[in-house]
């Protein structure tokens, strides 16, 4: 077999130091790109490989020693107002989970709101250009559907969820619709069989509308499930959660944390009166039944993907987007029956259920 081509063997076809052609391969903001590509041509055209054996002992070495800084992270919050995405404790805790790995590989995330006075998104291209910052966590999108106007072209970059569309950006984000099969599963087996869904209708087409065809599956794979319609409110307030509970009676309510709290000062008791199991719980609620989505875990696997990315000199948009999809677990909490329970009583016996039309 031919040698292995080296670094200081392109180096010295090239005329440059070893140092010089090393940044270029590694797609360094700190050399022109004129430099980077007459490097890249030259290494192709020798058959340049990197070595996988002293890739991962360069790895190994990194590990074995405090991280030093290596660069920053910018995370994209295109929120009108700036405070409303980390308010999201979701979101917070994506942040959280970014900034904890961050640090560990020697890396800051630094926030970058796209609605400062003055920003627009070909300023920011010039702000991380300048200050040779390379690698970007897109933050989930006030709103499905939105898409940013920016030039990726000199960026590693990635997206938190599905809101930003089109669906061009590799995407870190837990498996809704695993999370959500696991709580019906969990729910039916419990003995409920009049199993609701109350969720903003933008927030399941957040999550690529994985909610809801999870929950038209459980009736499909459950023939002895109510035929209780979901709702897909615009209402995240849940105004119009009474007379949805009237009507349809459910024995057990799929929804998110502000509905939790609505069915308690409707003075419905839980799991007494009715059952109820959140798909939003953070990682510190044990009270609460329903599906953690690991969403610290989220947040620091964007980051190991995103350094991954800038490892490789993978700039711009993929021409083959990644979903990497966290699974999230069920808590039992107190919210739901116990197994104990649903077998020594069936659906809707004792205890005040919703209130009848």
């Amino acid at each position: 077999m031919p040698p292995r081509v080296t670094v200081r063997d392109i180096a010295a076809k090239a005329g440059l130091h070893f140092t010089t052609v090393a940044l270029a391969l590694r797609d360094s903001p700190m050399l022109n790109t004129e430099t980077k590509r007459r490097v890249k041509e030259l290494a192709e055209s020798m058959g340049y490989r990197p070595d996988p054996m002293l890739t991962a002992l360069n790895a190994y070495r990194k590990t074995r020693r405090p991280p030093n800084y290596q660069a920053t992270i910018a995370w994209i919050n295109n929120w009108p107002a700036r405070a409303e995405l980390l308010k999201i404790p979701e979101f917070g805790e994506y942040h959280r989970g970014a900034c904890e790995r961050a640090a560990e590989l020697g890396y800051v995330v630094e926030e970058f709101w796209l609605h400062a006075r003055g920003m627009t998104p070909e300023k920011l291209r010039r702000v991380l250009n300048a200050r040779g910052i390379q690698a970007m966590i897109v933050a989930p999108q006030p709103r499905s559907g939105m898409w940013l106007d920016f030039d990726y072209r000199d960026f590693s970059a990635l997206s938190l969820g599905y809101s930003l569309q089109p669906p061009r950006l590799h995407v870190i984000t837990n498996h809704h619709a695993h999370s959500m099969n696991l709580l019906l599963e969990r729910l039916h087996g419990l003995g409920y069989r009049r199993i609701g869904m109350y969720v903003g209708e933008d927030w399941d087409a957040k999550v690529g509308h994985s909610w809801l065809s999870s929950f038209l599956l459980a009736r499909w794979l459950h023939p002895e499930l109510a035929d209780l319609p979901p709702v897909l409110s615009s209402d995240r307030e849940g105004g119009d959660l009474e007379a949805w509970l009237k009507k349809h009676r459910p024995d057990a309510v799929v929804s998110y944390g502000r509905i939790h709290r609505h069915l308690k000062a409707m003075g419905l008791r839980m799991p007494e009166d009715i059952g109820y199991a959140g798909i939003d719980l953070l990682e510190g609620n044990r009270t609460v039944s329903g599906i953690y989505q690991n969403n610290v875990t989220i947040g620091r696997k964007a980051v190991d993907f995103l350094v991954d990315m800038v490892h490789r000199g993978e700039r711009g948009l993929p021409d083959v987007p990644i979903r990497t999809l966290v699974e999230g677990e069920w808590r039992q909490g107190t919210t739901v029956r116990v197994a104990a329970a649903a077998r020594a009583r069936p659906a809707g016996a004792k205890g005040r259920r919703p209130p009848s039309p």
